[in-house]
């Protein structure tokens, strides 16, 4: 097609986005259609039912727009230059092919030089040049040939474009949604919501959680001092609860205690479903009164900066927040693209658009919603950190990608970096004593990374004068274990180092400054400890209890804690009184630990008689308790399982 001579320069430009911008649009599509199918493909063991689409549309609906970006300059000079005689077609064909082509045999070229360096062989200068080259060709090729095509074909057809641009316009119509489904899914905006006058007296409440930090780093809990001064000077302006016990040593379901102060047998959160997604627990259930919601009711604003793929909004954790952030949610939308073109292009044309969730970047999102908040009424902001979680010493992104068999790389450890969890966990890596020490050098950075990032919003709280009217409480939601019982990581077993915690409180002329309680502390009694603390209502009947008896030196029974749902590993109980464990596994195996003259748990006295009876007898009572004060939270079957068993005849 020959478009018709035109002398104006507006009218050339017409003409050439007509030509050039459907171009785009359709050979973008089919590049999209290939960045999309790579997408799903390095992605298809995270949860492929939330994303399957989500990674599809994305990807063509980016190629479209990069084809027009580079197609509308071009556009652009040919119409300045009067270059509008001849059909732009071929060129712009030409041209789209070409970059397509490039983006596709660029990282693949890329790869070859890593695994050639990876077995010993570097290419070297020459051998570099020499495979740039032929990859050039290649693409210059690809570009010639597409042109000759298109020059070919619009010598035929008065509308070469016709239907495929038609079909371009029907995917920008239709790929949108799932984008649309899945921002307004993961995502809660904060919208202005003045706080209730009886409420506006009220202290306010911030909630920091730090993921996978025991107790020992901190010179509070005796560990060096200086690896941790801001939350050591959090304990010498509150009270320290030496020996505070996870209701789970792993996330989901701790949080969902700390949120509910509910054992996880109640609340319902971190049950197996049994499918074969990684991620694939149950969500927290519909009955629980969540800590977020109360204080809602309470007048309070909430939200939450938050970090860690299972506390996405998917599980529940975010009923009763008016905003709610995820940035682990944000930062795998870079992982789960990296290899397609605009992710690529942004981490070098743009680092600072590629969001992370370190805790610099959950930081300085939650002093932003502090500095708007600070003059409309008392608030509650949760704060969750991600950065001790393994792997060590990632440098913008913590992923749990390596936390699997179906993620983990395999690649040696480079120990700049923590091996990948799952092939430590599973024996794969074998690591010298050095090496151990290395990995636990990597973890204490990353503690005191995250250490000043916290400090950042305390220091933060107290510049906004924020300081003496808000109660901050500071918690871990489980440990990890660095070999002390032959494993790593969390979530598989019910040993101190999982399971006690920080937990710090800090409320200026509320609660005693410097103040010590050594006796048992659980994270089901946070939630009903902040209601009191605030004047709130008092929260619902829960498996906790208000911990301020303990701060105020009251007697009292000694607590019990429960340990309960491990993520790894079979299924166990722990019962964790002053200076006792009781460890019961769904097998019937028992173990019991004199925590007095054992704190390491290395001397199992289970065939001590005199050791196991009165344990077992307050294992019982702990279980008659729970029993009797709430039923039981069933988590659902997966519709897989419920299939699988409907075949085979156990259930209708």
């Amino acid at each position: 097609m020959t478009p018709t001579p035109s002398t104006s320069c507006p009218a050339r430009l017409r003409t050439e986005l007509g030509t050039a911008v459907p171009t785009g649009l359709v050979v973008g599509a089919l590049f999209g259609v290939r960045e999309g199918l790579l997408t799903l493909d390095a992605n298809a063991f995270v949860q492929p039912g939330q994303y399957f689409f989500v990674y599809l549309a994305g990807a063509i609906l980016v190629s479209m727009t990069l084809g027009v970006l580079v197609l509308v300059p071009v556009a652009g000079a040919r119409a300045l230059l009067g270059r509008a005689r001849a059909s732009g077609l071929p060129l712009y064909v030409a041209l789209a092919v070409g970059g397509g082509t490039l983006s596709v045999v660029g990282p693949w070229l890329a790869a070859v030089v890593a695994h050639l360096n990876e077995v010993g062989f570097a290419p070297g200068p020459a051998g570099t040049v020499a495979l740039w080259t032929a990859a050039l060709a290649l693409v210059a090729g690809a570009g010639v040939a597409a042109g000759g095509t298109a020059a070919w074909w619009a010598a035929r057809t008065a509308h070469p474009l016709r239907w495929a641009t038609r079909l371009a316009v029907a995917l920008l119509v239709v790929l949108p949604w799932p984008l649309v489904r899945f921002v307004a899914t993961e995502w809660k905006w904060d919208p202005p919501r003045p706080s209730a006058a009886a409420a506006s007296e009220r202290p306010n409440v911030v909630l920091v959680s730090i993921d996978t930090l025991r107790a020992d780093p901190l010179a509070s809990y005796g560990g060096t001092p200086g690896v941790t001064p801001h939350l050591d000077r959090v304990a010498a302006e509150g009270v320290t609860f030496r020996n505070a016990i996870v209701a789970a040593p792993w996330t989901l379901p701790s949080v969902g205690s700390i949120m509910t102060g509910l054992y996880p047998r109640h609340h319902g959160a971190g049950a197996p479903t049994n499918r074969r997604d990684p991620l694939g627990r149950s969500r927290l259930a519909d009955g629980p009164q969540t800590l977020a919601a109360w204080l809602r009711a309470a007048g309070y604003r909430t939200h939450a900066v938050v970090t860690n793929p299972y506390l996405a909004l998917r599980y529940g954790l975010g009923r009763g927040f008016d905003g709610y952030e995820n940035l682990t949610i944000e930062s795998e939308f870079f992982l789960a693209g990296r290899d397609a073109t605009l992710i690529r292009l942004l981490r070098r044309l743009c680092p600072g658009c590629v969001v992370g969730d370190r805790g610099a970047t959950v930081s300085r999102r939650a002093i932003a919603w502090l500095e708007g908040a600070r003059d409309a009424g008392p608030f509650f902001l949760w704060v969750h950190y991600i950065d001790a979680h393994p792997p060590y010493g990632a440098s913008r992104h913590k992923t749990f990608r390596g936390d699997t068999v179906l993620g983990a790389t395999r690649r040696a450890p480079a120990m700049r970096v923590s091996p990948d969890p799952a092939r430590l966990r599973s024996g794969e890596i074998q690591l010298s004593a050095a090496e151990k020490e290395t990995v636990r050098a990597l973890y204490r950075d990353e503690v005191a990374g995250v250490d000043a990032a916290v400090g950042e919003v305390v220091d933060a709280l107290d510049r906004l004068g924020l300081g003496d009217r808000t109660l901050l409480v500071v918690a871990s939601d489980h440990g990890e274990e660095f070999w002390e019982h032959g494993g790593v990581e969390h979530g598989h077993t019910v040993y101190d180092e999982l399971v006690r915690v920080p937990l710090l409180m800090r409320m200026p002329g509320r609660l005693p400054a410097g103040a010590v309680v050594d006796g048992i502390a659980r994270t089901v009694d946070v939630a009903p400890t902040v209601a009191e603390l605030v004047g709130a209502p008092a929260f619902p009947a829960c498996d906790g209890a208000s911990l301020l008896p303990l701060v105020r030196g009251e007697n009292e029974a000694p607590r019990v804690a429960l340990v309960e749902n491990m993520l790894f590993a079979a299924e166990r109980i722990g019962i964790r009184t002053a200076d006792r464990k009781y460890v019961r596994w769904a097998s019937g195996k028992e173990e019991v630990y004199d925590l007095a003259a054992d704190p390491g748990e290395q001397r199992d006295l289970a065939g001590v008689a005199s050791a196991v009876a009165p344990l077992r007898a307050a294992a019982a009572d702990v279980e008659h308790v729970l029993a009797a004060r709430a039923t039981p939270v069933a988590a659902p079957a997966a519709s897989a399982t419920v299939g699988a068993l409907r075949s085979l005849g156990y259930v209708e």
